[in-house]
């Protein structure tokens, strides 16, 4: 079965099979009426969304995205100058006859901001932070016949985040039936000891069991453990005499010859709670958990099941792009593989909780999360951000957070906080000793939260990339150190200049501003220019080089060297995986170019050097192209980025020299420019070869189209990546390439998104045209639920059109 299908498949099979033994869980996705704008609540609770404008979509769904970039936009440069507002969902669903003597819950995932929900015209409540998951029971509520569930959703004070936050309700909803007599909503909690050895592990296991009648029952609680091939592996049982209200169960379970979760190996157990009442299961939770130790020292660094595990990681924002913050789950997977395979083991959740199936994929698939509650705290950092609400919501949302995902064994370390503005060692201190008591098996940190005493692991941010910082405080503290956000280097793909871009000096940030750069220069790790004058003065300033040279304070292989050289350092989180909407420097630009992967989800040269870094498959890496014309004979700089011994560059067959890789962790040679072509051969110890070449391209003269998959599943949830090359005669890209693209879709598909990973680029998303971004651009297309062919065109005036076909089935 196709990996991209396990999570849907796992999901729907669950919920048919709880139905049948306890619990209904259905998905409560489509059908929703959306109206943008402020309405009068009581005209909407008399007549439903009947206003113009009111239109019929399914969820996920983020308003924003949709809208024009607008350099007036509220949100500013924080929110990628997209817009914001009040928005408006109605469910209208039929009493079912099965509900009677039950539970009914609904269950949002995530709405952004200030969600208030009613059903049939009473209020159910209001949810101010946005990122948290939260729900309501409908069951006194409900009428026999059809009923009305409305959700106001409102981020009118804009800006509301520091960067792009989307608006509406972007993640999944889902209607819960369950009995009186029922597991609480995250109410288990699995965890592996520390004390693992080969033979043998134990497991913790409390199980929160709730009664919402009025008398005492006499149940059962049994526990399967099963193993990744669903054979049993132990079982326990306890009677319970449950009084009205909610109890907590504790187990232990002891597993023999245990698999042992991690990066490398992510063996996940199934575990299977049943709640039996007169011979009868009454309720049914199935949950994955892994079975790993954490150890986190200062003499021999961060010890993953005993082995010592240099942190590979990068920090993540919840949008994708094109797509704002409603992101599908083919999307989200395809963007983990991406980071999957450029060697990277761990991801922090910049700085909000994330979908619960970002979790499940990162426990299937291998991450090390960092999971980060919030921001800031009691001071707000943006205008009109939670920091607001802070005081009134923490508690209860922090020990949402908790719980939602205290089971994965992906989450290794919970983060309080990031750069939070004006904090005591006091209310630090608060923050740690509640996370504790709701879990004490995960240490504890905070970005940029160094400073306090109370925190387990110092978290350093920009302030660690400065030279000597990170050495002066292991002087005076003893903590193992995480870089929560380091490092910072910029790169736009597909751009190279040759002199070295520092942003302290070449362009400050607003709170980088006051000190002059000769003040600073000694504590900024320089990287050296690759040739004396400019080669590539053309360049559009507001661009960055994909050459490593364009740097904040220190550059990525000066860090890296810093990661392996210090056993207190653990590693790093690198600011940042994707390029994220939002937090821009000026208009017209949607972002800055932090990622290592584009907007598109095009990766740069850096991800190459990461790999380099992190990965242990034979690979090598050649920049930049070899397309410029006018600049023959100018010396280029060639840079070969691998993980062997060795490399050796050709040009037009003729050899320039092999050279050794060497701490510098790159290879540079100067190539007078002539059409043709260059490749590069990288050598490994065990004699192996692998090679990397470009072709100067002529002219532009057709498009390429290809897609990520060829069938898609007509369940209108699918995406096919659909990548757009202009190429010559001969089909090789032509790297400077900038015409624009008109998109013709045919069949049972709509589009969903175009991109081009330009951050200058303010196109709408949702039209069928593009401009190309040095050779290439994006299409994005999601299945309907009906099945066909699909067919895909692209034109371009002066080009060979282009066609693929798709499936749906």
């Amino acid at each position: 079965m196709p990996p991209r299908y396990r999570v849907i498949l796992c999901y729907l099979f669950f919920a048919w099979f709880s139905s049948l033994i306890g619990r209904d869980i259905v998905d409560w996705n489509r059908g929703w009426v959306f109206h943008l704008g402020c309405l009068d609540t009581n005209k909407v609770f008399e007549v439903g969304l009947n206003e113009p404008g009111a239109r019929v979509l399914n969820l996920p769904h983020d308003w924003s995205i949709e809208g024009p970039y607008n350099e007036d936009a509220p949100a500013g440069a924080e929110g990628a100058f997209l817009p914001t507002g009040v928005g408006w969902y109605e469910k209208s669903f039929e009493y079912q006859k099965d509900w009677q003597g039950k539970c009914v819950f609904v269950e949002f995932d995530g709405v952004y901001m200030n969600s208030e929900v009613w059903l049939n015209g009473k209020y159910l409540g209001v949810r101010p932070y946005g990122y948290i998951s939260f729900g309501y029971e409908l069951t006194t509520h409900l009428k026999q016949g059809m009923n009305r569930l409305h959700v106001r959703v409102d981020n009118s004070n804009a800006p509301s985040g520091r960067w792009y936050t989307g608006s509406g309700i972007y993640r999944n909803v889902r209607l819960v039936i369950k009995n009186p007599v029922h597991i609480a909503k995250w109410g288990t909690f699995v965890r592996s000891t520390n004390t693992i050895k080969d033979d043998q592990a134990e497991l913790l296991i409390d199980v929160e069991v709730t009664n919402l009648g009025n008398d005492v029952r006499s149940i059962s609680l049994e526990i399967h453990i099963y193993d990744a091939s669903s054979l049993l592996v132990t079982t326990l049982e306890q009677p319970i005499s449950l009084k009205p209200g909610t109890d907590t169960i504790t187990q232990k379970a002891t597993i023999e010859n245990p698999k042992l979760w991690s990066p490398e190996n992510p063996y996940l157990y199934s575990v299977e709670f049943e709640i039996i009442h007169n011979n009868e299961v009454v309720d049914f939770v199935r949950q994955k958990t892994g079975i790993r130790s954490l150890e986190f020292t200062t003499d021999r660094g961060f010890l993953l099941n005993g082995a010592s595990t240099l942190i590979k990681g990068v920090c993540n924002h919840h949008d994708a792009g094109a797509v704002g913050a409603a992101v599908p789950l083919d999307i989200l997977r395809y963007r983990l593989q991406l980071l999957k395979d450029m060697g990277c083991n761990a991801i922090r959740t910049a700085h909000n909780p994330q979908s619960p199936e970002f979790y499940q994929l990162c426990d299937e698939m291998g991450f090390l999360i960092m999971n980060e509650a919030f921001d800031g705290w009691f001071e707000p950092k943006a205008e009109h951000d939670y920091g607001q609400y802070f005081a009134e919501w923490w508690e209860q949302d922090l020990e949402d957070f908790i719980k939602r995902d205290r089971n994965h064994p992906s989450v290794f370390i919970w983060s309080i906080g990031n750069e939070v503005r004006g904090y005591t060692d006091e209310q630090q201190e608060i923050m740690v000793n509640f996370v504790k008591n709701l879990d004490n098996t995960r240490p504890i940190t905070q970005g940029r939260g160094y400073r306090g005493k109370f925190i387990d692991l110092a978290g350093f941010n920009g302030h660690g990339e400065m030279k000597g910082s990170l050495e002066k405080f292991h002087e005076k503290d003893k903590r193992p150190i995480i870089g929560t956000e380091i490092t910072h280097t910029l790169q736009t793909r597909g751009v190279y200049k040759t002199q070295t871009w520092i942003r302290r000096r070449d362009a400050p940030a607003p709170w980088e501003v006051g000190k002059t750069y000769e003040e600073l220069e000694p504590y900024v790790t320089l990287i050296p220019n690759l040739s004396e004058e400019e080669v590539f003065p053309e360049v559009n300033p507001r661009y960055q080089s994909s050459y490593d040279n364009a740097i904040v304070r220190i550059g990525i292989r000066d860090d890296w060297k810093r990661v392996e050289e210090y056993s207190w350092y653990l590693g790093n989180f690198r600011w940042t995986g994707f390029d994220y909407l939002g937090e821009s420097f000026s208009w017209p630009a949607r972002t800055e170019n932090f990622g290592i992967i584009d907007l598109a989800g095009f990766p740069k040269d850096h991800y190459y050097l990461y790999q380099s870094l992190w990965s242990d498959k034979p690979m090598v890496h050649l920049l930049p192209h070899w397309t410029h014309p006018g600049k023959e004979e100018a010396p280029i700089p060639v840079v070969v980025y691998t993980n062997g011994q060795a490399a050796e560059l050709h040009l037009n067959g003729n050899s320039l020299g092999k050279k050794p890789m060497t701490d510098e962790m790159q290879i540079v040679w100067q190539v007078p420019y002539e059409p043709g072509i260059l490749e590069a051969v990288a050598f490994f110890e065990d004699g192996n070869k692998v090679r990397k070449s470009f072709i100067t391209s002529k002219k532009a003269d057709r498009l390429e189209i290809k897609s990520n998959r060829d069938r898609l599943s007509a369940n209108g949830r699918d995406v096919a990546r659909v990548e757009v090359i202009v190429t010559d005669d001969k089909g090789v890209m032509v790297p400077h390439a900038n015409c624009r693209v008109s998109f013709e879709i045919e069949g049972p598909a709509k589009l969903l998104a175009v991109e081009n990973g330009d951050i200058l680029d303010i196109d709408p998303h949702q039209e069928l045209s593009r401009k190309i971004f040095n050779g290439k651009c994006l299409l994005l297309i999601q299945s309907t639920t009906d099945s066909g062919k699909i067919t895909i065109k692209a034109n371009a005036i002066g080009l060979v059109s282009n066609s693929i076909q798709l499936e749906s089935f």
